[in-house]
């Protein structure tokens, strides 16, 4: 069953919701890490801390920068008329994994096989034809 146009409209609001979410950790975690840059200016022991958490820091907004990317390219799906159908195989993405994550370009079976392709199943995927989160979702 297709996705009525009021859930659509609920999708993208919770992509909206969540792509604030991911700009807002980006901006923060990137203002966090010219800090830590400022504290570098210390002794060793000060320099060494404040590089290892500007690495944290910067692998935080890398992760986040991805997440945004994902929930950009589903709020353009909305507008193109194809979110909810799978990128793979052309077939409806089930309402329970996008409820799960709203952001997925695959469904479960097509999200499986990209998985194993890249030998990680379960992780979350970047690059192409990627759908963004794991294929199943334990809560």
């Amino acid at each position: 069953m297709a996705l009525t146009p009021s859930q659509v409209e609920q999708y993208r609001r919770v992509l909206v919701a969540r792509r604030d979410e991911f700009a807002f950790g980006v901006a923060r975690a990137e203002a966090e890490a010219v800090e830590q840059d400022e504290l570098s200016r210390f002794d060793y022991g000060d320099r060494a801390t404040a590089n290892t958490a500007k690495e944290d820091l910067l692998q935080e907004a890398g992760r986040d920068t991805e997440g945004l990317r994902q929930i950009e390219a589903a709020i353009g799906r909305i507008g193109e008329g194809t979110f909810g159908v799978c990128g793979e195989c052309g077939r409806e993405i089930p309402m329970s994994r996008l409820d799960a994550v709203p952001w997925a370009l695959l469904c479960v079976r097509d999200q499986e096989i990209a998985d194993r392709k890249r030998g990680i199943a379960g992780s979350t995927p970047g690059g192409s034809k990627q759908g963004g989160a794991p294929s199943r979702v334990v809560l």
